[in-house]
């Protein structure tokens, strides 16, 4: 038992060997080649027939995980390479011509049924893969068509559908949670003029730096759409209405500032009604926000307007009460 035993370990050591410092591709066929020895040495061993089939056997199976027929090949050779050495080496082994020609048709029969088996296994990994780049294909595509439904083409913000279907949900949550919600609409001042003397493709230019403009200044919970025509809409959530104001003038101040290369020297203003969520319900909310956003345009435009709220006295600010 300890010969066996002693070579088998010195195969294994082996093998760990040439698994450790061989290149990547000659390391399979090092363990087929320590498995044909394993063989050897148990067939020279135990020399009885029921040793010798498995065991001629071994290299086949191990090369069958590989799904490779050059493993499969090189197997073959290896398991047939031993049983001739056993036979024309081992003294002890008795078998006769026959009992050789019968073991090499059984393992020539079983490296035919291991050839089938990985060529099965080919096939069903390519359907596999197949599938797979398939169902990622149909996923990709079904994001692009979600996004396309949900935003705006033109400003790449969510569209108006997207915005009260957005508005609803949070409404409901506020209910719940009493997260903060506030509501601010943006209108562009004199958009029309813009268009009329310009051009469309001028206004569609400067909507789309808006909407950077609003989009950049917007934090990551908080929910930019473009409402309809020159009409941008915020929702803001998770923050003190005194925060969400200051966001708000920082954008009026930076559309204000930013230079329109389509429009020469010509500046962009807004017009921003605002107001916070009071547990009133989504239609009478969105109508205090509108009525905000006139009354904005009414008192001169480019100034933020609060809804609800009693008559700022402070000009410098920009600010306007309702």
């Amino acid at each position: 038992m300890l010969i066996p035993t002693a070579l088998h370990l010195s195969v294994l050591v082996l093998s760990e060997l040439c698994l450790r410092f061989l290149e990547e591709r000659m390391r399979d066929y090092a363990l087929l080649a320590a498995s044909s020895v394993i063989t050897f040495i148990i067939v020279d061993i135990n020399v009885e027939i029921g040793y010798i089939i498995p065991a001629l056997f071994l290299p086949v199976l191990v090369s069958i995980f590989y799904f490779s027929a050059r493993k499969l090949i090189a197997a073959s050779l290896m398991s047939l390479v031993t049983l001739y050495s056993l036979y024309f080496f081992n003294t002890s082994m008795d078998i006769s011509v026959v009992g050789i020609v019968a073991l090499t048709a059984m393992l020539g029969a079983f490296c035919l049924i291991a050839r089938g088996v990985i060529s099965r296994g080919k096939e069903m990994r390519q359907y596999y893969i197949h599938a797979a780049k398939s169902n990622q294909e149909l996923l990709v595509k079904n994001i692009l068509m979600d996004k396309l439904a949900k935003t705006d083409a033109l400003t790449e913000l969510y569209n108006h559908i997207t915005f009260h279907e957005y508005l609803d949900k949070l409404i409901e949550h506020h209910d719940t949670t009493h997260m903060p919600l506030q509501l601010a609409l943006i209108d562009i001042d004199n958009f029309k003029t813009v268009n009329d003397q310009f051009g469309h493709r001028a206004g569609d230019a400067v909507l789309r730096q808006v909407a950077d403009l609003v989009r950049s200044q917007a934090g990551m919970n908080d929910f930019v759409a473009r409402y309809g025509g020159e009409e941008l809409a915020v929702i803001f959530t998770d923050k003190s209405a005194d925060k969400s104001l200051q966001i708000l003038e920082t954008i009026r101040q930076n559309i204000e500032l930013a230079v329109y290369k389509e429009l020469g020297s010509r500046q962009i203003t807004v017009s921003i009604g605002f107001a916070d969520y009071d547990r009133e319900g989504k239609e009478k909310f969105f109508i205090r926000t509108d009525q905000a956003l006139y009354n904005a345009k009414s008192q001169g435009k480019n100034r933020i307007v609060l809804a609800g709220e009693a008559s700022a006295t402070g000009e410098q600010s920009r600010f306007a009460w309702q």
